[in-house]
């Protein structure tokens, strides 16, 4: 790329790659495929589409759609137009999206089919104009006009030049508060990700996924999106979120890697194993012995061992690369012993995101990897925090230079909020969040994560989290003790009859027996049963304070 702006990207591969595929939907009613050719074509179009209708450098353009072959030309389009991705979740709310909208005030929105109701909500409640185009094509007969008409009349191609330091991508995070903050990340913050995620896994042109996550949060966004594209690689769109339509997409694109979430391969083990269950009494002995002898042998061994489930997924499937949440350990253990590598990594939207990751050459399971080669990580020697400095550093919030400067020190040091260590060989080890940590009336600290670990880990509790929360009574009144939350399984459920004296009895014994293994100060002495799913971000994280203020309200605690 003779400019350092992630937009020339695609006129690059363009030219390397051609007729290869890069962006290929599966599903749907319509087919979308586009070559790294017609990838480049198209985006330069639309670009200069987007231009004559007065989108100038710096302006934002939003994208509110599923994931999809045309949300990346859109998103090329946006860039090479020179203005500022602004990717919004349609998960998420209106109260949130008007939000994100009123403080990023794009001018222009392109939306998909799904979301025209939800636009059109937004429309009324948004301060200033925004013009609205929808990504389906005009035989579609969408609500709004539709990007094809934008192209209806002959253009040429358009690449406006960006410097590293310029504004490329501005993502919304909640992170676990609810409070809304905008995350200016730049064509060079994207350009180092992708050179050095590359450098490390070494995908090439041989690279196939199977894209399941949000583009709206920058791990796809990098991970799976661009770092693979940079390779000359291929992204398959899937449009259902059930694991067998998930496996049927990989298995027909013969996927090599995949970014995924821990829930996913939550849901994937349970599906392969209940396949294993399904077998006859000595296939099913000879699998368990496997999966015992499995750890003790070298990766190449343990694939031609499970040859066949790694045929279901195509037969080329190589690893999976997790993040935004800690992967439980057993889980780990499971798809590393059928040869299915899982490299957890870590990350946040303010580190572009990826700040360290296991990879293929250096992997510790247990830990979340080493830094990124050019990215510095240190531990707080006051408070355990993990600080990161690098490229890789966000230019800060969206017209927020105090909140900017409250994260970012003088020195470049980027404040994760995040606890963690690193070991002799300088592996990263996450162990909690600062914000998050519990203090007792003792003067003792208790990091709810640790304890999540140890109590929720069992079939009848389907999730639960561990928060601080004011006691009331006794000599620790008015300080923090540790609190319990779970929700039951549909096992006990159904084993319980959905009898809720009995199904709260036994999650309570569960937890007060699991918490024998704690130490004594560790132990909740407050446990609280949830009859709903607990409130979590779109990453999946638990909403803590919302729980917080639920059991705050002296109903929810009777």
């Amino acid at each position: 790329m003779d400019r350092e702006g992630i937009s020339e990207l695609v006129r690059a591969n363009a030219k390397m790659f051609g007729p290869r595929p890069a962006l290929c939907q599966h599903g749907g009613m319509r087919s979308e495929e586009y070559s790294y050719q017609a990838l480049d074509e198209a985006s330069g179009k639309l670009a200069a589409a987007l231009i004559a209708q007065g989108v100038q450098p710096d302006d934002r353009v939003a994208l509110l759609c599923d994931s999809r072959p045309r949300w990346g030309v859109a998103f090329f389009a946006t860039l090479r137009a020179g203005a500022v991705v602004m990717p919004l979740d349609p998960r998420q709310s209106v109260d949130d999206l008007a939000a994100n909208l009123d403080d990023g005030a794009p001018r222009v929105l392109l939306a998909g089919e799904a979301q025209e109701r939800l636009v059109s909500e937004l429309l009324e409640r948004c301060r200033g104009t925004i013009k609205v185009f929808s990504l389906e094509p005009d035989d579609a007969n969408p609500s709004f006009p539709s990007v094809d008409s934008l192209l209806a009349t002959d253009r040429n191609s358009c690449c406006i030049a960006r410097d590293p330091g310029d504004a490329a991508v501005l993502t919304y995070t909640s992170g676990t508060t609810g409070s809304t903050k905008g995350v200016v990340t730049t064509h060079g913050n994207l350009l180092f990700q992708v050179r050095a995620f590359r450098q490390v896994m070494g995908n090439d042109a041989d690279c196939t996924t199977v894209s399941i996550l949000p583009l709206s949060h920058l791990f796809e966004l990098t991970v799976g999106f661009l770092g693979v594209l940079y390779g000359g690689g291929c992204v398959c769109y899937c449009n259902s979120l059930l694991p067998v339509e998930i496996i049927t997409a990989m298995q027909r694109h013969r996927v090599t890697c995949m970014a995924v979430v821990p829930l996913f391969l939550k849901l994937l083990e349970t599906a392969i194993r209940n396949e294993i269950a399904k077998r006859g009494p000595v296939r099913r002995s000879a699998c368990a012995a496997l999966m015992k002898l499995s750890p003790f042998l070298p990766l190449a061994a343990r694939r031609r061992l499970f040859s066949p489930v790694r045929s279901r997924f195509g037969g080329r499937l190589e690893y999976f690369i997790s993040g935004g949440a800690p992967l439980d350990r057993g889980t780990l253990r499971f798809f590393r012993s059928i040869g299915l590598p899982v490299y957890q990594g870590y990350g946040l939207a303010e580190g572009s995101p990826v700040i360290a990751t296991n990879v293929p050459r250096d992997d510790r399971p247990v830990s979340v990897g080493k830094p990124l080669p050019g990215v510095e990580v240190r531990i707080s020697a006051e408070d355990g925090e993990i600080l990161t400095r690098g490229p890789h550093i966000m230019r800060g919030y969206f017209r927020n230079a105090e909140l900017s400067a409250r994260m970012i020190d003088s020195d470049g040091w980027l404040h994760t909020g995040d606890l963690g260590r690193l070991d002799g060989d300088g592996y990263l080890y996450v162990t909690g969040r600062k914000k998050n940590t519990i203090v007792l009336g003792s003067g003792m600290k208790v990091q709810p994560e640790e304890v999540e670990d140890l109590l929720f880990e069992h079939p009848d509790i389907k999730e639960g989290c561990v928060i601080g929360l004011r006691a009331e009574r006794g000599i620790f009144a008015g300080s923090e003790e540790v609190c319990a939350v779970a929700v039951a399984s549909e096992g006990v459920i159904q084993r319980c009859a959905a009898a809720w004296p009995e199904i709260d009895d036994t999650i309570r014994r569960v937890i007060e027996q699991r918490s024998l293994r704690l130490t004594a100060f560790k132990r909740p002495t407050r446990i609280v049963l949830s009859r709903q799913a607990l409130p979590r971000t779109t990453t999946r994280k638990v909403r803590r304070p919302v729980i917080q203020a639920w059991l705050s309200d002296k109903g929810a605690r009777q």
